[in-house]
């Protein structure tokens, strides 16, 4: 499977409906961590189902078990005991032996019942203790021996704290431990999802590392690229290899992913520039599958840092169809304008072959009538009149034949044009005005001559309605990679956000010669700031102006 390498022109393009599988792309969301870990070779991880309802554990209803409640008869055993030994025995309440026997008797059940059964369990078998120490010590009390019922005293509350400290600490291990559980149960099932949505995505997609070499790939990049061209898969019998982007997508396209990975996109360090915006999206890049051209045009997105470095999500998105209506409407945009300036030379030579040169005969019968025969100064007066008028509308629609298409950008090429219209509106303005050129002088594409003309006559037209100027430079610089237009006033100037604002029922204005300058292939850039006047510039690559010869023109105005 070929890959074809990136072209200038639009190469032809297959219709939808035979091209192969491949349709435009599904959101992907960003990748998990561990997505990039079995992209480095780790052991894949099973898909798992979601989790249900977690049991009940014995910190929550520790009475739910039966072991829980032997340790409260174990308890009461050793309570009885002691009870018993005591009446067989004819102990006294306040020997050493009975003094230290709650403790030394009750202290295992009970840190046993706060280990297993955590906080609760502890505080109900240390109440549970607590509630059958009162008797000895209403029994201590009611015989006069204080001692030992402090003594009993003490002790109880000492195992009532040893227990509640040990259960505790006990259940706020298990909570940490089922939340880490919990946690790591929710992370797989996320992980799996994800990798079930980058496997199922009809749009290649590629996890690329900084260095720029591809470390994974879904399925469909493998069906579009081919297994030659994309790592295989780790844990299968191919051994992954490190193909480089730029192996793939060509070295333009990988220049502007790789160098947005590398800088992180790092924010652009001048944000009060007042160039226009660029668009920053990467051009398409034809692919050949099974015999079919498709375009891609990847896209990046920056992805989590891992131990094992940057990484970046590519996604290939299919602009096939949509690359072939954006050519079909720039053709038909282009073929448009054409034809409008098709209609304004055609209109202004009809112009001047017909009603111009009819007035211009009228003029002359008037003239010849006046010398026939001695007139009244009346009649003379009437057809000096007559004569006025017709002079004028003669003026009239030559300004207005020269508008449409003045015949000097046919005859004597661009910068003769653009001389007399910066001459023109200097003599309307009455502001001062300067022209000049640099370079070698020539002849260019008439497609190329007429939409530098009408940029430069909007651009001119903006300075006398709206720059209140006193001032107006233009210059045409023939450089030896291509022409450069430069437009400049010292007028009021305007602030970057009503570039592209349109006023109802006003001309196109900026947007429009915008629009004339990506019609023939250059790139205008507009300066401008409140107060700091604006300067239009733009610029014609020497591709443009060499790619269609000027047949019988010469480099001489």
């Amino acid at each position: 499977m070929n890959r074809t390498a990136p072209a200038s022109d639009s190469p032809a393009l297959a219709d939808d409906s035979t091209r192969p599988g491949v349709a435009g792309p599904e959101p992907v969301p960003e990748l998990p961590l561990p997505l990039f870990e079995l992209a480095a070779g780790d052991a894949p991880v099973a898909r798992s189902e979601p989790a249900g309802p977690a049991p009940t554990s014995a910190d929550d209803r520790p009475w739910a078990h039966s072991p829980f409640w032997i340790i409260q008869l174990v308890v009461l055993a050793l309570y009885l005991v002691r009870l018993a030994a005591t009446v067989d025995f004819h102990l006294s309440a306040s020997s050493v032996v009975l003094e230290l026997s709650t403790f030394v008797l009750f202290v295992v059940p009970v840190v046993y019942a706060a280990l297993t059964y955590g906080f609760r369990g502890a505080l109900l078998t240390s109440g549970w203790v607590t509630l059958l120490a009162v008797p000895r010590v209403i029994v201590a009390v009611g015989d006069k021996q204080f001692d030992a019922a402090w003594a009993e005293v003490t002790q109880v509350l000492v195992l009532d704290a040893l227990a509640l400290l040990a259960g505790q600490h006990v259940s706020g291990e298990r909570d940490a431990h089922r939340r880490e559980e919990e946690s790591r149960a929710a992370h797989q099932s996320a992980e799996a999802l994800y990798r079930d949505l980058f496997d199922s995505n009809q749009a290649p997609i590629l996890i690329v590392d900084g260095n720029g070499a591809v470390v994974e790939a879904n399925a469909s990049a493998q069906h579009a690229f081919g297994p030659t061209t994309v790592p295989a898969r780790p844990g299968t019998s191919g051994q992954p290899s490190a193909i480089r982007l730029v192996d793939m997508i060509g070295p333009g396209a990988a220049a502007q992913i790789l160098t947005r990975l590398i800088s992180e996109q790092v924010p652009d360090p001048d944000p009060t520039s007042d160039s226009a915006p660029t668009d920053d999206r990467v051009e398409p890049v034809a692919f050949d599958i099974e015999g079919q051209v498709v375009l891609f045009r990847p896209s990046g997105t920056m992805l989590s840092r891992t131990e094992r470095g940057t990484r970046m999500q590519v996604v290939f998105e299919d602009v096939t169809a949509e690359t072939r209506r954006h050519d079909q409407i720039e053709a038909y945009a282009s073929r448009v304008v054409l034809g409008q300036e098709e209609e304004r030379r055609h209109l202004a030579q009809e112009l001047h072959d017909g009603p111009v040169q009819s007035l211009i005969h009228l003029c002359r019968q008037l003239d010849a009538a006046e010398r026939a025969a001695p007139l009244s100064p009346d009649r003379a007066g009437m057809l000096g009149d007559l004569r006025v008028i017709a002079e004028g509308t003669v003026a009239e629609l030559r300004s207005i034949a020269r508008g449409l298409r003045p015949s000097v950008l046919d005859d004597l090429g661009l910068v003769a044009s653009i001389n007399q219209l910066v001459t023109e509106a200097g003599g309307r303005q009455q502001f001062e005005t300067s022209f000049g050129v640099t370079g070698a002088e020539r002849r260019l594409p008439p497609a190329v001559e007429s939409s530098l003309f009408r940029i430069a006559q909007e651009a001119v037209t903006n300075v006398e309605r709206h720059a209140a100027a006193g001032r107006l430079s233009v210059g045409l610089a023939f450089e030896p990679g291509g022409l450069r237009l430069l437009v400049s006033d010292d007028g009021v100037g305007f602030p970057a956000a009503e570039r592209s604002t349109t006023v109802e029922g006003e001309s196109l204005g900026l947007p429009g010669m915008t629009e004339r300058a990506h019609l023939i292939g250059s790139r205008l850039v507009i300066h401008s700031a409140p107060g700091a006047g604006t300067t239009v510039e733009v610029w014609v690559p020497a591709t443009i102006i060499e790619a269609e010869p000027v047949v019988g023109q010469g480099n001489e105005r």
